[in-house]
């Protein structure tokens, strides 16, 4: 009995510490992307599952998140979460879409991200931050490059996502004013004649 005591007390055996705010933005930040279960959030973290579903339980209670669907599972109920979604469209749920709604999605995003830009230069905001980013960089990539970047965007969208949402919890906490920001990001294939001119500079 006491070796089993030692063992289970084993530092082999110790679950990760709980950080709570840092496990709250990864929650929200998930559940903006995806349907996502206390028990998934619990292996990904290494965390125990009922501490993890504490944290799923103030959020829902705080109203970041809310129940989307309940699934019965080998005698008990397995529930969903999702947090109210942004208009956002991951690289998986586009290679689901037909041709024509690829295209009209695509069309739809660049108009609006077209009408901010309009807005933004108009009102003046666009260069208002001397720290501000705004880039494009025409490239050619094999396939391995086109989905090594494809991979590292789809982390930038998660971790932006997280900073969205640590940012919106300190402002309901100190009530500033947030500074109005938009983030797009965007990779996809061009006609050769963008690049066959980049390539023919000296």
């Amino acid at each position: 009995m006491d070796q089993e005591k030692r063992s289970a007390r084993s530092p082999g055996n110790r679950r990760r510490k709980v950080h709570p705010f840092r496990l709250r933005v990864r929650i929200v930040a998930a559940c903006h992307l995806r349907e996502v279960t206390p028990r998934e959030i619990a292996a990904q973290e290494d965390l125990e599952a009922a501490t993890v579903q504490y944290h799923f339980g103030k959020l829902e209670k705080e109203g970041w998140i809310h129940v989307s669907k309940k699934k019965e599972v080998q005698g008990g109920v397995r529930q969903y979460y999702l947090a109210d979604r942004l208009k956002l469209v991951t690289h998986r749920e586009f290679e689901e879409m037909s041709k024509e709604e690829r295209e009209a999605t695509s069309e739809g995003v660049l108009l609006h991200y077209l009408e901010i830009c309009r807005e933004s230069l108009r009102e003046k905001t666009l260069d208002a931050r001397s720290d501000s980013h705004l880039s494009h960089t025409p490239m050619d990539l094999d396939q391995q490059g086109w989905e090594d970047l494809r991979d590292e965007l789809d982390r930038l969208l998660e971790r932006t996502l997280e900073i969205n949402v640590e940012a919106m919890m300190r402002l309901r906490k100190s009530k500033a004013e947030g500074i109005p920001t938009v983030v797009h990001l965007a990779a996809f294939e061009v006609p050769p004649n963008v690049t066959a001119g980049i390539r023919a500079r000296p």
